[in-house]
């Protein structure tokens, strides 16, 4: 049915019950105007949106967050597609921010581009005349008198402020005696930021679907149920065009003036400069599916005229009088199809963006992952929050050399990720070529130096201080690459920096002091593998060589132990042993829960592991998930442990020593572990770059912290130069010493 016919016939019913209908050509209502609102238009849902005032973030901070919005949330196109739309945006020696924001909002669907407003949210003001209120919500407290018998609510012109939302809510609820229902939203739901680098699974931890989300309802405050007219403009902020859609839905106001377009609803506005973007992340929906594309207007606006003591215009006297005579809206027709979209689950590898290095790639690079951290990152409380200010940085660095090779990309990625404090931040760049060969040594830091532990080179020995590369000192090589090193400890910033030391691009002169103190220099040829390997190449067994027949080792490397039935053969013939040393030195291959289930007995729980949660863009919560353990047997240990550690014992390494530690199980010899637990998510990036972070936070049962504490030895023993040289692990004489002696 026509507006213009639904008007008709809402008039002649009034007048059948004895009613005083409108008189359509009244100072408020004209056919003619109603008939011009049919007219075909170009217009896009962009046309009819109010933007709000400009961001107090620094500009590629607030981009960030927009882009942010319309990645995890809107509903536009999938990841990459977004992330390639804002490279392109972002692409150039400098970035014109406004100019930058307009193409973004231009490409991307779901997404418009608007001047920002310098309007604030007045304090709201409420005028009677006849009985009649006329309200501009706004801030403050509404005082409405009581012989007030209908209302007129005016949205025009109202700016998508902070708190615009809750002075619409008081505005309805002041001339409300019951809730007013609200619409639902179909949102995305995010637990954890989903694994964008390999398909989903049922043991994925982190997840994303689309989820229809209540809306609580707005509270009544007021002493009766009053008439309701909505006043709207062509333009509304989205707040208001999401009232105004509600209240017409739920037939509690009728709306007088332009049409609402559902789009607007449902949109968010995100300043960035001079310009900000809706986007659009939901789509409104009741119990018979989503609302119609656009609400029409059931009544035209027309003759404003000024009120004594006001300067705006305002609807006549006469006009506001008749809106007492209104009655309950007719049900908003619903019989043209729905064509807007909802937002769909973000499935990882949908399109893999092409191996690619330029300024704008790099650029978008970092404001997608700052903006994912934002989001999604757990430990700012426990790290610090320095990502706004590594952001700037990194971004000027790409404005002072251009961007022209991966490597570049790779290293500023890095150098953000290092800001997180985070032992599971990492940067690849897949499908670079490999180095043209390795530095085939296992390095140890000794004394803030790094020492051969082993070695697969003939003129490198272990014990074998190194003190340069090519000529730059170690201690200023190390402190570059620790600049791009993310870490919870120091241990492990150490040892990932280092790391880079053993990919080669030809051949290297090292400076090597041997345990003399002799210095020498060598020149290095590539080699074509890396020595791989655990700091201890001792295999699972007795520990009679070294004196002590009594006790037993069991080494969890991945390296060495490989399955479930290895362990439980390697503790079945631990079974009788006195004292019994389990080293995680580096990371275990198998199943940590079974270990601990095995060498713990009595019933524990797991670490408290808390992901970050999205419900929409709106609502953030944490979901929480604990494990009750109870004790396996056959085979079990019940004997005395100690747990050997070190910088290397982290994530799985650690999630086992948590249980052990926790329950007062072991006894702990070695350095400070890597103090970084919890799953890893991983993020695809243009370029085909991928930037690694912890997804959740893990804290011991009691809710004590973890991150960037780790596991911190009851005796504190680290190898020599000297120990490196002759072989010695003085962690597992220690050990040996503390099961034999008690101390």
């Amino acid at each position: 049915m026509s507006s213009i016919r639904r008007l008709v016939l809402h008039g002649a019913s009034w007048a059948r019950r004895g009613q005083r209908p409108f008189r359509l050509t009244a100072a408020l209502f004209t056919l003619t105007a109603a008939s011009a609102w049919a007219q075909p238009s170009t217009e896009t849902w962009c046309d009819f949106g109010r933007a709000g005032p400009a961001s107090t973030l620094p500009t590629p901070v607030a981009l960030s967050a927009a882009h942010a919005q319309a990645r995890f949330f809107g509903t536009g196109p999938g990841t990459t597609a977004a992330d390639l739309v804002l490279a392109s945006a972002l692409e150039g020696r400098s970035v014109d921010w406004d100019v930058a924001t307009r193409h973004y909002a231009d490409t991307l669907d779901g997404v418009c581009a608007l001047d920002v407003s310098p309007q604030e949210l007045r304090a709201a003001r409420v005028l009677t005349v006849g009985g009649i209120a006329f309200i501009r919500p706004g801030t403050g407290a509404l005082q409405l008198p009581g012989h007030v018998r209908a209302a007129v609510i005016d949205l025009r012109e109202l700016p998508e402020a902070p708190g615009l939302e809750e002075a619409l809510a008081r505005a309805i609820g002041a001339v409300s005696n019951a809730p007013i229902t609200r619409l639902s939203e179909r949102v995305r739901h995010h637990t954890g930021l989903t694994d964008e680098t390999a398909p989903i699974d049922e043991y994925s931890n982190y997840i994303n679907f689309v989820d229809l989300r209540a809306r609580e309802p707005l509270v009544a405050t007021g002493q009766a149920e009053l008439p309701v007219a909505l006043l709207t403009g062509p333009r509304l902020a989205p707040a208001a065009a999401r009232f105004a859609v509600d209240l017409r839905m739920a037939r509690r106001a009728w709306l007088v003036g332009a049409s609402v377009h559902a789009e607007v609803a449902e949109s968010r506005w995100m300043p960035v400069k001079s310009k900000g973007v809706l986007v659009r992340t939901s789509r409104l929906e009741d119990a018979w599916g989503a609302v119609p594309d656009v609400i029409p207007a059931d009544l035209p606006l027309t003759h404003f005229g000024p009120v004594a003591g006001h300067s705006e215009a305002i609807p006549s006297a006469r006009a506001l009088q008749s809106v007492a005579g209104l009655g309950m809206p007719a049900p908003v027709d619903r019989t043209a199809p729905v064509v807007r979209n909802a937002p769909l689950t973000r499935n990882p590898l949908e399109v893999m963006p092409p191996s690619e290095a330029s300024s704008g790639i790099a650029r978008a690079g970092l404001v997608i992952v700052h903006g994912a951290t934002r989001l999604f990152f757990p430990y700012f409380a426990t790290v610090g929050d320095g990502i706004d200010g590594r952001l700037l940085e990194t971004l000027a660095s790409v404005d002072a050399v251009p961007v022209t090779e991966r490597e570049q990309t790779l290293r500023l990625l890095l150098r953000f990720t290092e800001v997180l404090h985070d032992g599971h931040g990492f940067a690849f760049a897949p499908g670079t070529p490999p180095p043209a060969g390795y530095f085939a040594a296992l390095l140890e830091e000794v004394a803030e130096e790094p020492v051969i532990r082993r070695s697969a080179m003939a003129e490198v020995h272990p014990g074998d201080t190194v003190t340069s590369v090519d000529g730059w000192p170690m201690s200023e090589w190390l402190a570059r690459e620790k600049a791009l090193s993310s870490a919870a400890t120091p241990g492990f910033k150490y040892d990932v920096a280092i790391r880079r030391l053993l990919r080669m691009n030809g051949p290297t002169t090292f400076g090597l002091r041997d345990v003399e103190g002799v210095t020498r220099f060598v020149q290095v040829q590539p080699q074509p593998q890396m020595l791989l390997g655990p700091p201890s190449l001792r295999g699972a067994g007795s520990l009679e060589d070294l004196g002590a027949p009594e006790l037993h080792f069991i080494n969890l490397s991945s390296y060495l132990l490989k399955t479930p039935a290895a362990f439980r053969a390697a503790l079945t013939a631990a079974q009788g042993a006195r004292g019994l040393v389990v080293d995680v030195r580096a990371g275990p291959g198998i199943n940590t829960y079974e270990v601990a289930m095995r060498l713990i007995q009595e019933s524990f729980s797991a670490p408290l592991f808390r992901f970050p949660v999205w419900r929409g863009a709106d609502e953030r919560g944490v979901h929480e998930e604990e494990f009750p353990l109870d004790p396996l047997s056959g085979p079990s240990y019940a004997g005395p442990i100690v747990l050997l550690v070190s910088p290397r014992s982290v994530s799985s390494a650690e999630n086992l020593s948590m249980m052990l530690t926790g329950t007062r199980r072991v006894t702990v010899v070695g350095r400070r572990s890597a103090g970084t637990n919890g799953s890893v998510t991983k993020m695809l990036l243009p370029g085909s770059m991928n930037v690694w972070f912890t997804g959740m936070e893990v804290l011991y049962p009691d809710r004590t912290r973890f991150h960037g504490v780790g596991i911190v030895p009851d005796i504190e023993v680290s190898p020599t130069a000297s120990d490196l040289a002759t072989g010695r692990d003085p962690e597992l004489l220690r050990a040996i010493e503390f099961l034999r002696t008690g101390q």
